[in-house]
């Protein structure tokens, strides 16, 4: 699941009016980089048959599988200082993030509390 503060819930769906992409979900992705190994990306975009969709305080959240494992708990707020305004992820995976928020790492002995289905090999 994926959670979002108040003022981030409205950010977002004034971005979303900006961007005349009310029909679409903001997507979050966790890509390989930023200063602390991974990096939050989000986008609005229409979901995709094996995403992972949830819905907080109005606003449609698309997160690919992939993604969703490093992520799952992630709230998401939103800074209003002059100097770094946007989003601020808050996720209970992370063993470190930078300084400003955007990138994140995971224990070296990170494991999944429970292997998804989809994970699993069949022999």
């Amino acid at each position: 699941m994926i959670h979002l503060t108040n003022l981030a819930a409205k950010n977002f769906k004034r971005l979303a009016e900006d961007q005349e992409a009310t029909d679409k979900h903001l997507r979050v992705i966790v890509k390989g980089g930023g200063c602390a190994g991974y990096e939050y990306v989000l986008e609005f975009d229409y979901p995709e048959t094996k995403d992972h969709i949830f819905t907080d305080k109005d606003v449609n959240i698309c997160v690919d599988r992939k993604s969703h494992l490093l992520i799952d708990g992630l709230e998401i707020d939103w800074n209003t200082d002059l100097a770094a305004p946007g989003p601020r992820y808050n996720n209970p995976k992370a063993k470190a993030t930078c300084g400003c928020s955007t990138s994140f790492s995971i224990p070296d002995n990170f494991e999944f509390q429970e292997k998804p289905s989809w994970m699993q090999m069949s022999i």
